[in-house]
């Protein structure tokens, strides 16, 4: 039995996720076969830099299972809104509207301070930019489909970034 929807936005997720493949690909091809990239901070600093990128990504790897975890049956790789969806305003969900897309970028910018590597910086904010928009497309069709609740739940709660103030629309 497949998944039932109330409403899909199958075009733009292709789009974005098409993107996000091209970029990436362009950083593998930049990273490992041109060997192109630059150092953020000087040579000495790679021991410190390591440990932080590594607990950066270890803890965007928990924050996005965590974040899969507690959806449960809601998770899905569509930007849609299933028959019967529940809002999920708690766990991780407290923290960050979008703790999935949060986990991610914790995860690459992490990657990008272990690697020392300005060119994974470069890849971090491009994705920064693709899943904005995937939280764009997302909270539209959120917004329509549990109203006020919503509204509430994006005054209380920062959209990527955990632990900030988030600002009205944000």
């Amino acid at each position: 039995m497949g998944q039932r929807w109330v409403v899909r936005l199958p075009h733009q997720r292709t789009l974005l996720l098409s993107m996000e493949f091209n970029f990436i690909a362009l950083w593998a091809l930049f990273k490992f076969y041109m060997k192109w990239d630059r150092r953020l901070l000087p040579a000495p600093t790679e021991p410190a830099l390591a440990v932080i990128g590594a607990l950066l990504v270890a803890a965007g790897a928990a924050l996005n299972v965590c974040g899969k975890v507690r959806l449960g049956r809601w998770f899905s790789a569509a930007f849609g809104v299933k028959v019967g969806h529940e809002l999920v305003t708690d766990g991780p969900y407290a923290i960050t509207r979008h703790p999935i897309y949060s986990g991610l970028l914790a995860m690459v910018y992490g990657s990008a301070i272990a690697w020392d590597s300005a060119l994974t910086l470069l890849l971090a904010l491009l994705l920064t930019m693709t899943l904005f928009f995937h939280t764009v497309y997302e909270e539209s069709l959120f917004e329509r489909h549990f109203g006020d609740a919503w509204r509430d739940y994006r005054r209380r709660v920062p959209r990527l970034v955990p632990f900030t103030t988030p600002g009205g629309k944000s």
